[in-house]
């Protein structure tokens, strides 16, 4: 399965832990909530077990597949009913510059 979410804000995982307040986070998993639930409905199920690839595109001053973390996090979280390590076995993160802003979401069945 392929899921495609645009308009998502960039968050930098050096800016998550700089210290950000809880309620400045919370705001922002909001957010990303209402934009991620806008362009896909569903919540896998943790009966199965995944393996996921997110793959990041950037217009503008991409970010390394490291920093990418807060939001795979927050997204994760969102998709997926449970995403403990019984459910979630794999994930791969990639990040380059391209035309748009846009993250490709590969999910496979895990082991």
């Amino acid at each position: 399965m392929t899921i495609i979410l645009t308009d998502l804000p960039k968050v930098s995982l050096n800016k998550w832990y700089a210290g950000m307040h809880w309620t400045k986070r919370k705001k922002m998993k909001d957010n990303y909530t209402q934009i991620v639930r806008s362009q896909f409905r569903e919540v896998l199920p943790k009966d199965k077990s995944y393996s996921v690839e997110y793959c990041f595109t950037f217009k503008s001053r991409p970010l390394d597949a490291s920093n990418c973390v807060a939001m795979v996090k927050m997204i994760e979280d969102i998709i997926f009913e449970d995403d403990s390590y019984k459910v979630v076995h794999s994930i791969l993160i990639t990040s380059c510059k391209g035309e748009r802003d846009i993250l490709e979401i590969n999910v496979s069945n895990g082991l």
